[in-house]
């Protein structure tokens, strides 16, 4: 690989010696930004040593082979690939410079380096490892569909310790297949949120709408409309078959803007629903609105913590947000408890916001929501 043309914004290119003095000189100016996780690019102490590295990486035919990302002809950070021939398997590993994260940058690269080694290269198996704490860079790999195949506990040495390393995968079958279902576009980029379904476990996960779902949730509907009534405006609206028809249809044309609401599934059955909602761009930074509700017999398991908690950590990766909130009645305390549950911190009450009942307003930082993933 000596060049990708990623779109009309980004370019992947390999590094010859005259591009020694730019890296040093990025890698110099984001000393404290890489130095946490990459520790081992700030022992590059001075120009000659960049040299010296980037010749070693020019000389060896079958080591790692770095790509500059290249955005509008500046040199924003690296990607590149370790490729094991004898097992048709590359490992991807990233970095950016501080400042350039949340505009898809590093998405991007890595869905047109992986598109690069499984369809040009004949690669069977694209493997990303991260640190379990640092979600930009697991947020990649999450948002081009890769499967989470565990945990490498203590994998790595850092300054602060040993740190457990998030393994993901893609294989070749698995990407075509994606392209062709219409999960992700050319450049691998997804499509809709919670496309491909977002799994939780070996029971649970979270999917989109499907025009088959009407019957079986117009009869979830109907089993808990007194209670659903009660709290929920909407659902008074959803009578009828047809009624939960077009409410699907107008979720599915929807989504590629709005966020959409993706069912929450539990042993194959159809069990409530979460709706994720981005709101404009303002001031507060990009946030996004969660709301759910679930069927009355499977209330008190836990079921819905562990959706909603799925579905902040997919949309905060998938939509780049800064935050998430939740709005819910004041009177509805099993609503309100498991946004505490979660983290979520009251910010105001709005009060006479619904024709019932006034209305709480929760929210957490995606900050916030990456440090205490652990209590959750």
């Amino acid at each position: 690989m000596t060049e990708i043309r990623v779109d009309s914004e980004i370019t992947l290119r390999s590094p010859g010696m005259p591009d020694a003095e730019r890296l040093f000189e990025l890698i110099d100016s984001n000393r404290a930004h890489l130095g946490r996780w990459l520790p081992e690019l700030i022992t590059v102490e001075s120009l000659e040593q960049e040299r010296a590295w980037l010749q070693g990486r020019i000389d060896d035919a079958g080591g790692e082979k770095p790509l500059m990302i290249i955005v509008d002809e500046i040199i924003v950070g690296v990607i590149g690939a370790h490729v094991q021939e004898l097992n048709d398997v590359a490992e991807v590993g990233y970095w950016l410079a501080e400042g350039q994260q949340g505009r898809g940058i590093t998405t991007r690269s890595c869905a047109a380096m992986v598109d690069e080694l499984l369809r040009a290269q004949g690669m069977n198996r694209v493997v990303i490892r991260a640190a379990v704490d640092n979600t930009r860079s697991r947020a990649v790999p999450e948002r081009l569909g890769f499967v989470h195949e565990g945990v490498e506990r203590q994998a790595v040495k850092l300054p602060n310790g040993y740190v457990d390393m998030a393994v993901y995968s893609m294989l070749a079958s698995e990407w075509r297949g994606a392209q062709e279902m219409g999960f992700v576009d050319p450049s691998g980029r997804p499509l809709a949120f919670g496309a491909p379904p977002i799994l939780i476990d070996n029971q649970m996960m979270l999917r989109r709408p499907r025009g088959d779902d009407a019957a079986e949730l117009h009869s979830l509907l109907d089993s808990n409309r007194d209670r659903l009534e009660w709290w929920s405006g909407w659902s008074t609206r959803i009578r009828t078959k047809d009624d939960v028809a077009a409410l699907i249809r107008s979720s599915i044309q929807r989504d590629s803007e709005l966020g959409s609401p993706l069912f929450v599934y539990d042993s194959g059955t159809l069990v409530g629903a979460v709706n994720v909602e981005p709101a404009p761009p303002g001031d507060g930074g990009s946030m996004a609105d969660i709301r759910y509700w679930i069927g009355g017999e499977w209330e008190g398991r836990g079921v819905m913590v562990r959706a909603c908690s799925a579905a902040v950590d997919a949309a905060i990766a998938h939509f780049e947000l800064d935050g998430v909130t939740i709005h819910t009645g004041a009177g509805n305390m099993r609503a309100r408890s498991l946004a505490e549950r979660l983290g979520f911190q009251m910010q105001r009450v709005d009060h006479g916001a619904s024709a019932t009942e006034d209305v709480i307003v929760y929210s957490v930082s995606a900050v916030d929501w990456a440090e205490n993933a652990r209590d959750r």
